[in-house]
């Protein structure tokens, strides 16, 4: 059953449906004037109604009832055409949210439709992108370099504004000790000779070595580090499948340590 209320502010007569006054706790937001106000208190009897409607001429008798659907707009306080009404429904029946949540509905969204907000908002997302992009590429510029040699130079020049570099790939897992041997030459004179090998598709970086020489009980007694410099390397990267030896004499000074000298531990690593 449909009812009639009148806005307070401009005196509109508007029909609503009692289920609809129910969700939006009776709050409503007149079409004309967009007051927002309680449709309940103004809620207009059907006696008083009638008689606004459509009233009674002494000469003259109405069968019908009037029509509730379409409020008559001559009888109006303001002869302007009938404006909608909007209803809102809140989780919160308190008016304060209920007109926060008018306030927001208003915009409905217009500010982002503009083109010139669209257009900016895909100049954003674009130079987002592009930055992305740009970080992926600075991260993984080794990996790139070393997979796609022809973009090396393209990546040093992008690399120039970053103040970064270029270095071979590194991948421990990939370089392999081939062959070693540690041989007494005299009472404490030592030579290690050994062969690392790249197992990997691409070139690696050349490690770093580290010698530990063990007692009997396979405790290190001596640890000693050779950087690729201290080798001889005069390249930095070792080719894909390809192997790298080196022979090293070494001498242990420390008084008595020659004599506990019994075994080696060779180990690459890149520090």
């Amino acid at each position: 059953m449909s009812m009639i209320t009148r806005c307070p502010g401009c005196q509109t007569l508007f029909k609503v449906v009692p289920d609809q006054l129910r969700i939006s706790e009776g709050w409503v937001r007149c079409g004309h004037c967009s007051q927002i106000f309680d449709a309940t208190p103004h809620l207009l009897p059907l006696e008083q109604l009638s008689a606004i409607l459509d009233p009674v001429d002494d000469h003259e008798q109405h069968d019908e009832q009037p029509h509730l659907s379409e409020p008559n707009p001559d009888v109006h306080a303001n002869p302007e055409p009938q404006a909608n009404l909007n209803l809102v429904a809140e989780s919160d029946p308190s008016p304060e949210s209920s007109t926060i949540s008018f306030l927001r509905d208003t915009d409905n969204g217009s500010f982002w439709r503009r083109p010139i907000q669209r257009a900016a908002l895909v100049f954003v997302s674009l130079a987002l992108l592009l930055g992305l992009s740009v970080q992926i590429v600075l991260h993984e510029r080794d990996t790139i370099a070393a997979f796609q040699p022809g973009l090396s130079s393209w990546l040093v020049a992008l690399c120039g504004p970053f103040n970064c570099t270029l270095a071979p790939l590194r991948r421990i897992e990939s370089i392999v000790i081939d062959s070693a041997s540690f041989n007494k030459i005299r009472a404490d004179a030592y030579r290690l000779n050994f062969t690392v090998k790249n197992v990997a598709q691409v070139a690696l970086a050349i490690p770093a070595i580290e010698l530990a020489l063990t007692d009997t009980l396979d405790q290190p007694l001596v640890r000693r580090v050779f950087l690729p410099s201290e080798l001889g390397v005069k390249s930095d990267a070792l080719a894909a499948g390809s192997e790298w030896s080196a022979s090293l004499a070494l001498a242990v000074k420390a008084e008595g340590m020659a004599e506990r000298v019994v075994g080696y531990r060779l180990l690459t690593f890149y520090p």
